[in-house]
Parts: C-alpha cells; sequence; structure tokens
C-alpha cells in the first residue's frame, strides 16, 4: 500500500521537496496510517512534517485520551505536533449548528490558525487529510441524495486551495479502509477507536453501516466503482468549468464595479448545459462567491431571457438580474438585503403577512444567523422546487395568518402527510433522535401551533407545493448553519472520523 499512496502523491503533485506538510492526526485508523506514510515518503522527499489534533471537547475523558495518543505517537517519531483543546458543543449551541458541522469547522480554524503559524517559516503548506475513498464514496452517496449537481458528485479532490499560501492534500484517497486497517495491522500499530462512529443519528454513520455496506454485498468493488465514477465526474465538471470560461469571454461584457452583460444572442446558440455553467460562473463572479448560488438561481436567471424588458429577479449576496434589450444585465445593489424590522417578543419574531410583497425581501436577525423571506411567482414546474435543507420552498396560498419565529411550545405539532394526519413536535424530534438539550434551542417558523418548517429539519405536508401553488414563500437560513455545498444541493440541477478505528463525518 505505500507504493500505492506514493505513487498517487506523485501523480498528483500533492508534496513537493520544501514544503511543509500539517498532518491533521486524529489518532484514528486513517490518520494513524497517514502519519506513517508521511515518515516513509519523506526518506525520498524533502519536507518537514508536523502534527495538529483538534480535542473537540465531546466525549470526555475518551477525547482526552486521544489527544495523549497522538502526542505519544508523534513524541516517539519526532514529530512536531500541537494539541488545540475546543468547546464543539458550545460552537454547536452559539451558531446554531450541528454537532458534525461545528466539528469540522473548529478543526478548519484550527488548521488555518497552524497554516497562519508556520507561513511565516516555510513558504508552501499543505495541509494533510486522512479521507480515503471509502470517504469519498460515502460523500458522493451523501451529496446524490441531496440532488447534487455535477461539482458535488465529483466528490472530494485529491487536492485545493485552503488558505493563502497553503493546500489541502489527500494522500490516502486512492486506498480503501481496509487497505489501511490491514497496513497498520501488518506494522503492529495500534490506533484509537472513536465510539460517535458507531451512532445512527449522524447521517453519515447511516451511510456507511446501512447503505455502502448494503452495496458491497451487491458488488465487492462498490467503493472502487464509485469513486472512478466521481472522478470522470470531476474531470467533466473541470472540462465544463473551463468551456464555460471560454464562452463566458464571448458572451459577457463588464461594465462597471464588477456589473455584467449576458449577451442572449451569443448564449442561447450554445448548449443548454454549457449556458447554464456560464450563467453560474457570471453570478459567482458578481456575488463574490458561489456558496450560496444553487440550480434555482440559475434557472431564474435563464428564464430572464424569455420574459419581456424590465422584469428583473434577487439573488444572494444582493445580485439583481435584469432583462434589458439583447440580454440580461446582473448588478450587485448596494445594500444585500433591505432591513425591514420585524416585531419580537420575548425571543419570539413575528413575520407579518401583510408585509411580504412579491419581490420584496424581509430578513430576521438570529443568533448566530439571519433569515430571509422572499415572496415569489410560482411557474408551475415542480422539477424547479428548491430541495435545500436551509432554503425552503412553502406554498404561500395555504399561510393565512401572520408567521412566527420562535423556539418550541407546548401543543406544536407538524402535519406529516397529504391527508392531514398530524404528529407532536415531541414525537418529531424522539423519532429524529434530537438530543434534549437541543430540542428548546431549535428554532421553528410557525403558523400558531402549527409548526411550518423546523430549521434544519422538515416542512409541515400542508405546506408542501403542488401544480395548483400560486405563490410561493421562500425562506433561507444565511450564515452560520448554511452548509459549504449547499449550492449543490438543488434537484433542479439545469445548472447546474483501544482497538481500531472508523472516522466520523469524513466530509471535507
Amino acid at each position: 500500500m505505500t507504493e500505492q499512496v506514493m505513487e498517487w502523491i506523485k501523480q498528483e503533485a500533492l508534496i513537493a521537496p520544501g514544503d511543509c506538510v500539517v498532518a491533521g492526526i486524529s489518532g484514528g485508523a486513517d490518520s494513524v496510517c497517514l502519519l506513517l506514510i508521511l515518515l516513509e515518503l519523506q526518506k525520498t522527499i524533502t519536507f518537514d512534517l508536523c502534527a495538529v489534533h483538534v480535542e473537540h471537547g465531546i466525549r470526555g475523558e475518551e477525547s482526552r485520551e486521544d489527544a495523549a495518543f497522538v502526542e505519544a505517537l508523534c513524541g516517539r517519531h519526532a514529530v512536531p505536533c500541537r494539541v488545540y483543546a475546543v468547546d464543539v458543543p458550545a460552537c454547536a449551541k452559539s451558531h446554531g449548528l450541528g454537532m458534525e458541522e461545528a466539528a469540522r469547522m473548529q478543526r478548519y480554524e484550527c488548521y488555518g490558525e497552524e497554516v497562519s503559524r508556520l507561513r511565516e517559516k516555510a513558504g508552501s503548506v499543505k495541509v494533510a487529510l486522512a479521507h480515503h475513498a471509502d470517504d469519498n464514496a460515502e460523500t458522493l452517496l451523501f451529496r446524490m441524495a441531496r440532488g447534487s449537481g455535477i461539482r458535488g458528485l465529483a466528490g472530494m479532490r485529491p487536492k485545493r486551495p485552503f488558505v493563502a499560501g497553503a493546500e489541502i492534500i489527500r494522500p490516502l484517497l486512492s486506498v480503501l479502509r481496509q487497505d489501511i486497517e490491514q497496513y497498520l495491522n501488518q506494522a503492529g500499530q495500534e490506533y484509537r477507536t472513536d465510539s460517535s462512529n458507531l451512532d445512527l443519528s449522524y447521517s453519515r454513520n447511516r451511510i456507511r453501516h446501512q447503505v455502502l455496506s448494503q452495496l458491497t454485498r451487491v458488488n465487492a468493488q462498490a467503493v472502487s466503482h464509485i469513486n472512478q465514477s466521481a472522478r470522470l465526474l470531476g474531470q467533466m465538471a473541470d472540462y465544463l468549468r473551463e468551456q464555460g470560461g471560454a464562452l463566458a469571454a464571448e458572451c459577457c461584457r463588464w461594465e462597471g464595479a464588477g456589473d455584467c452583460f449576458l449577451n442572449a444572442e451569443t448564449l442561447e446558440g450554445c448548449p443548454k448545459l454549457l449556458q447554464s455553467e456560464v450563467v453560474y460562473q457570471v453570478l459567482e463572479a458578481v456575488s463574490g462567491s458561489g456558496r450560496d448560488i444553487g440550480a434555482v438561481h440559475v434557472a431564474a436567471v435563464e428564464d430572464l431571457f424569455s420574459r419581456q424588458v424590465g422584469r428583473s429577479v434577487d439573488l444572494p449576496y444582493g445580485v439583481r438580474a435584469r432583462r434589458v434589450y439583447g440580454g440580461v444585465q446582473l448588478q450587485k445593489t448596494a445594500g444585500v438585503l433591505p432591513e425591514q424590522p420585524l416585531a419580537t417578543d420575548a425571543g419570539e419574531y413575528c413575520v407579518e403577512r401583510r408585509r411580504l410583497e412579491l419581490g420584496e425581501r424581509v430578513s430576521l436577525k438570529l443568533d448566530g444567523c439571519e433569515m430571509r423571506f422572499r415572496l415569489l411567482d410560482f411557474s408551475g414546474d415542480s422539477g424547479q422546487i428548491c430541495k435545500k435543507k436551509y432554503t425552503k420552498w412553502l406554498n404561500y396560498d395555504k399561510i393565512k395568518d401572520d408567521l412566527q419565529v420562535r423556539k418550541p411550545k407546548a401543543g406544536d405539532y407538524l402535519t406529516i402527510d397529504l391527508q392531514g394526519h398530524q404528529k407532536k413536535l415531541k414525537e418529531y424530534f424522539v423519532n429524529e433522535k434530537i438530543p434534549l438539550e437541543k430540542r428548546d434551542e431549535t428554532w421553528l417558523l410557525t403558523e400558531g401551533s402549527h409548526v411550518v418548517w423546523v430549521v434544519g429539519g422538515r416542512i409541515s405536508s400542508a405546506y408542501n407545493i403542488h401544480e395548483h401553488t400560486r405563490k410561493i414563500l421562500e425562506v433561507q437560513i444565511v450564515g452560520g448553519i448554511a452548509y459549504e455545498d449547499e449550492r449543490d444541493s438543488c434537484l433542479s440541477a439545469g445548472g447546474g472520523n483501544r482497538g481500531k478505528s472508523k472516522r466520523t463525518g469524513a466530509a471535507d
């Protein structure tokens, strides 16, 4: 396996002589294997090696024992090791995050801090993470289930930019989990077990233990085949981005302070997939970020080409797209959103129905994030319905009273099917295995005691969109719990971590 990993590192140009490599070491099988492989590689490539361990503050004494194990392991191999102690539960609560996402955010903050410290002494810094082929397969399945676009289905990349002067690299991405464990067994190397890897309340654990395990029974090479598909899709995504960039140069005219005019005649003569890629790239450039740009926004801009002059649509990051003669003009407005005060009482916020005007936006500041509301016309095309976790489309025709944004109360309920059957919110929390300490801190969008949306969870079936829906209320959470890859999660993809270990939350 050592030769396989070294060949992968050379093939993908992950490490070069003179680099400073920061290895993220949790103490589990994957990261321990990574450390040993990097030590072997140092015999042929001259680079500096150090380690970072993040003690998440989640599993008490077990977590502290992990940190001690990593320090001892690094000490035996004379590898400098820095341990960062963080409080993930407190971070999750203050930012409204799930434990997995809060832990990931804290890890990357620690990696960034270490890079900043080392960049003064080293030129190129690489942060080496222990993601392997099984992790990549789980990521692809997770994103597929969420409705990812082609970029998301490309899975993890061997390397990607991190912060200025640094890259994230994945030296083990070509090897299987079973090969890693076999390698360590043959070397007589111990590693730690994270007990949370068996907790099926985590989505990735369910995919790992209940989905991927079944696929390997269908075909023993399932993980390898999924990785082959991801690599192929990555090549396709790269090619599409390249071709889209070339076309954008032909059909775009940049004006003023980052405004862009999209020429309809030049764009409409190209394949639909390429048109969507150009629109996405332009939106990303005008916005200054692609994080919250989804397929639904690409489709909204494309729809303008068939509309009359003067029609417009508001998009994330304060971008407005407007139909003009000869094409579509994209312009970033002065303010991100028009701030409209909402009544509040003891932590409850009222969204007054009469204030929701077509096309207008209302925003509400919450702890660690912002909730945005926008009223839209519905075309009747169910394929355009947004499926994002933190952006929901609701049937505005079914909303009769003012809405409330608040925490749970006694008597709250959800409608769970089209027949109108109801379920108490408390029962929903139990079924979804939401910890007791998190339930009272969960934000809800309600109409009286009727829960319209459990933020981050399900919406009530009473507010589902159907072919007769006339208006949509779009509700979006921005900041804090808005996940990095949510831009890929709309189904309307017209645009498109004492024994042996398995790591929790393998996604990058």
